[in-house]
């Protein structure tokens, strides 16, 4: 069935793992009635969990610890490398104490003991789909300012470069530059010039390093 455009993008995209299939069922029906989260998909094991979260990218996976062919603890872990952008929270009984710090330090922010209210689990999934949110706009600011970052120090090394300056000021800001993952090989070449007029070998060898590198990336397979 088609759903109403306005309702889907603000919902949180759920992804829910359990052994039991009574709660996998009953977890689905509840949650069908909150317009803010979208259940994406449903698995019976940490195995399953972690070929959905993949193939899904959910923005919360909610999961039981003890599962068969693979536990909550360990499929998180994955999680975390396979699709880095979901957040993941636990579902646990009571007794398992344990397993609940070895989850926090696994990196798991929330957790919801059972048995549980419909209110509890919703507000636990609420509050990790901000945190995540939160998370992602951060990553988006350094991101934009490491570009920004970037893009200056390209402009100050170019005119540096044109007016002909090789002064410990300039080969400051060209060290720099080299550092930065995004540096533009031809500028490379042309500050391996620099550096060669100012016998500093040692930022000499890093440039041919870094252009060894790139070199061996680019060679066809």
């Amino acid at each position: 069935g088609w759903k109403l455009g306005f309702a889907v993008p603000m919902a949180v995209r759920l992804l829910i793992a359990d052994d039991a299939a009574e709660f996998r069922k009953s977890a689905r029906a509840m949650l069908s009635l909150e317009r803010d989260i979208e259940v994406v998909a449903v698995a019976r094991d940490g195995q399953e969990a972690v070929e959905l979260a993949q193939r899904f990218r959910p923005d919360v996976a909610v999961m039981d610890i003890n599962m068969p062919h693979m536990d909550g603890l360990t499929a998180i872990k994955i999680i975390a490398r396979v699709s880095p952008e979901t957040a993941c929270m636990i579902m646990s009984s009571e007794g398992e104490r344990d397993m609940l710090m070895k989850a926090m330090q696994a990196g798991v922010r929330e957790y919801v003991l059972k048995p549980f209210t419909l209110e509890e689990f919703v507000g636990a999934v609420r509050r990790v789909a901000a945190q995540a949110a939160e998370a992602r706009k951060k990553t988006t600011r350094t991101r934009t300012a490491e570009l920004e970052r970037d893009k200056y120090l390209l402009q100050l090394v170019r005119a540096h470069l044109q007016i002909g300056r090789i002064d410990d000021e300039a080969a400051r800001a060209y060290a720099e530059y080299l550092t930065r993952p995004s540096a533009d090989p031809e500028v490379m070449v042309t500050l391996a010039k620099v550096f060669l007029e100012r016998h500093d070998w040692q930022i000499l060898r890093y440039i041919c390093v870094r252009m060894e590198k790139l070199a061996a990336a680019n060679k066809p397979q």
